[in-house]
């Protein structure tokens, strides 16, 4: 009985140094955790979400806002959190405090019995309940939006966003907004892109998917853009007049979808998911130059360079049959003009045109179609509007209906860039066209009073020369001839007046009620990046009132065909802008600098005749007249 006692005791104590050893390993584990953690950052650094349903898991990390020391959890529509788990090292549970309730979660566990929208404080606990570090923490839940799920290869944005021109592969997942897997695919590229918006934090990209996809209904393709709208307050500037060019059956023009963007698993805002403009079946379904390139020159990238005073390209040892089309081209300003491979610069009007696609275009391809342009433009500003060489009229170069339409959507819309840059106009093969047509539209988020100054006016019209620089004078000159303004007024009021009326009643609401907890998600993200707040219902009701305003006016002129007088304001630098406002009535804004406003050093006095007379906002216009800039050195 003793032997059998003292046996007992010792493997008691046996059990008791096991049990020993085995608190001092978890021990020691948990603060080599701790230190590690402590070492690579916070313990929200490695507290994440995985969203499970039938189709996917997606894992999603917090967003911290540093200036507020808070951290966001940004959830897509289809998230439900009874099916939302949590994951973290170092620590043995978390606890959510929130103002009505304490939730304490283990390693794993689902966060269905949290709230979004609150804030809790989150405390990171050891196995015997002390604190190890404290966090907030709010989770917010989009509605309504499909999401997009984009992982690059490198796991990081940091070159995609510190360069435009750097590129990576990657993969992608899409989900509808109620979880259904729409794509998943890889990615052969995602790069940045963007003009004046590249400077902004929030950056828009390019994805190139492996396969073609149908995205949305939008249609097959492999080429797709994710666009910021970044400099668009309301979100919807873009979306308002994508959507108005389809309806009125413009071709090519992007269908759009708004998403939420995750990237490399945080959330990155609210995106609009947009078709590219190109030549493509799907899209501008025009005969593909620039595939016939590539299949009859291997290598193209490798061929020579040519480039002249007024014309640029590529050196090809063989061409395509068929030189007359397709074509894509952009005007464009000088700085893009410059990146660009090949293009040319017209005679009359001396506008750039970048040649889009063939990219890669040919010494006759570049003659081809810049003889087109500039024969159409020395037709254009003839006073019968027939080229002298030709005996053909500009009629006979253009397809009337979409160079009206193109004009009408961006004179509307008081599009700042129009005209300048992101203007597109395509040339099918003679065999279905021997005409140039003016789109596909891009680019509006600087549209619909967006930018201060005469952007914001809507009693007036400004041809498409509203850029401060190099401004086009293509529609000032389409604007002389009758055939023109005819064709303009007839579009407008077969379509256009009545969708305007559509947009404000309808259309706004509509778009402002699909994103509107997106937006919130996407001014929270941001507002580090871009410094303040919009007020979202404010700038939604400043859409709707230019809308409403510019419908007015423009019933007047296209509809009501009130007299128009012009003001020609010539700048300093040579550059001519014109503005036409219903005989008798004062101009709104004018184009430029306020009077006694420093650039640089000069001060600009104001806008004056010949005959030294001074243009302000309270003078008539009761006919046409020039007016030129004056500045003095300070």
């Amino acid at each position: 009985m003793g032997r059998a006692m003292t046996d007992r005791r010792k493997r008691r104590g046996i059990l008791w140094l096991m049990l020993l050893f085995l608190t001092v390993v978890v021990v020691l584990s948990e603060k080599a955790a701790y230190d590690r953690i402590r070492k690579d950052g916070s313990y929200i650094d490695h507290l994440s979400f995985t969203i499970s349903n039938s189709a996917s898991e997606q894992k999603i990390r917090c967003f911290t806002d540093e200036t507020e020391g808070t951290n966001y959890l940004f959830l897509p529509s289809y998230a439900d959190l009874d099916e939302v788990t949590l994951s973290f090292a170092g620590a043995d549970r978390v606890v959510f405090s929130g103002e009505e309730k304490e939730v304490t979660l283990k390693n794993g566990a689902h966060i269905g019995g949290l709230t979004c929208g609150v804030s809790y404080r989150l405390s990171f606990c050891d196995r015997r309940g002390r604190e190890l570090d404290g966090e907030k923490l709010v989770i917010m839940r989009s509605a309504n939006l499909p999401a997009v799920f984009l992982e690059t290869e490198s796991g990081s944005m940091e070159m995609l966003d510190a360069d435009k021109n750097y590129a990576e592969r990657g993969k992608i997942v899409l989900f509808d907004a109620d979880g259904k897997v729409v794509c998943v695919d890889g990615l052969n590229r995602i790069s940045g892109r963007g003009n004046s918006t590249w400077a902004h934090p929030k950056k828009s990209y390019g994805i190139r998917l492996k396969n073609r996809a149908d995205l949305f209904g939008m249609g097959s393709a492999d080429n797709w853009i994710l666009l910021s709208n970044v400099e668009d307050p309301a979100y919807i500037r873009n979306k308002i007049t994508y959507d108005m060019a389809i309806a009125a059956g413009m071709e090519g023009s992007p269908e759009s979808q708004y998403v939420d963007l995750y990237i490399n698993h945080t959330y990155h805002g609210m995106y609009q998911l947009c078709e590219k403009v190109e030549i493509d079946e799907e899209r501008v379904s025009i005969a593909n130059l620039e595939k016939e390139n590539k299949r009859l020159n291997k290598d193209i990238q490798k061929c020579g360079h040519f480039e002249e005073e007024k014309r640029k390209g590529t050196v090809l040892s063989r061409e395509p049959g068929d030189l007359t089309g397709g074509y894509l081209l952009e005007r464009d300003v000088p700085d893009k003009y410059r990146e660009e491979i090949s293009g040319f610069v017209t005679d009359s009007l001396g506008d750039l045109y970048t040649i889009k696609e063939p990219a890669y275009a040919s010494e006759a391809e570049v003659n081809y179609i810049s003889g087109l342009v500039n024969a159409m433009e020395k037709a254009l500003v003839s006073s019968d509007g027939i080229n002298p060489d030709t005996g053909m009229s500009y009629m006979d170069y253009i397809d009337m209906q979409s160079f009206a339409q193109k004009y009408v959507l961006e004179e509307l819309t008081k599009n700042n860039g129009a005209g300048a840059t992101s203007s597109f106009f395509y040339k099918p093969q003679n065999k279905v066209s021997t005409k140039l047509f003016a789109g596909p539209v891009w680019d509006y988020d600087k549209a619909f009073a967006s930018i201060n100054g005469i952007n914001e006016s809507t009693g007036d019209l400004c041809y498409l020369t509203l850029r401060d620089s190099n401004p086009t004078r293509l529609f000032w000159q389409l604007n002389q001839h009758p055939e023109f303004r005819e064709a303009v007024s007839a579009c407008y009021g077969e379509f256009f007046s009545d969708y305007m009326q559509k947009v404000a009643d309808e259309k706004i609401d509509e778009y402002a009620s699909q994103i509107r907890m997106s937006v919130s998600m996407d001014q929270v993200r941001w507002k580090e990046g871009d410094g303040k707040l919009f007020d979202f219902d404010y700038e939604i009701e400043r859409v709707r009132a230019f809308v409403l305003a510019r419908k007015q006016f423009l019933d007047k002129i296209w509809t009501g065909q009130e007299k128009l007088c012009t003001v020609t304001f010539v700048s300093e630098t040579g550059d001519e802008h014109y503005v036409s406002v219903i005989a008798g009535e004062t101009l709104e804004r004018l184009p430029g600098n306020e009077p006694g406003k420093v650039s640089g050093d000069r001060m600009f006095d104001g806008w004056y005749t010949q005959e030294g007379e001074m243009l302000d906002t309270e003078t008539p216009v009761c006919e046409d007249i020039t007016v030129y800039s004056k500045s003095h050195g300070v």
